[in-house]
């Protein structure tokens, strides 16, 4: 068995976790730019790329495959 398919039950609150580094993301860019922390946008931006990435993962060991072809159904 896979580590990410116990993880499925998350799904919610994973997404909600990436919606709010978004908004924190925005937050942050629309400041000028000399009073940006690039550090913590950089920070930021590597760990939604990664939570991003595990959301995709997880969504596509949810989906229902066709036997034959492997597509969605």
């Amino acid at each position: 068995m896979s580590d990410t398919t116990g993880l499925t039950g998350f799904l919610e609150i994973f997404e909600g976790r990436l919606n709010k580094m978004k908004l924190h993301l925005k937050a942050e860019l629309s400041k000028a730019k000399h009073e940006r922390d690039r550090n913590m946008i950089k920070r930021h931006l590597s760990d939604a790329r990664k939570l991003n990435r595990t959301l995709k993962e997880m969504r596509n060991t949810n989906t229902k495959r066709c036997p034959h072809c492997g597509e969605k159904l």
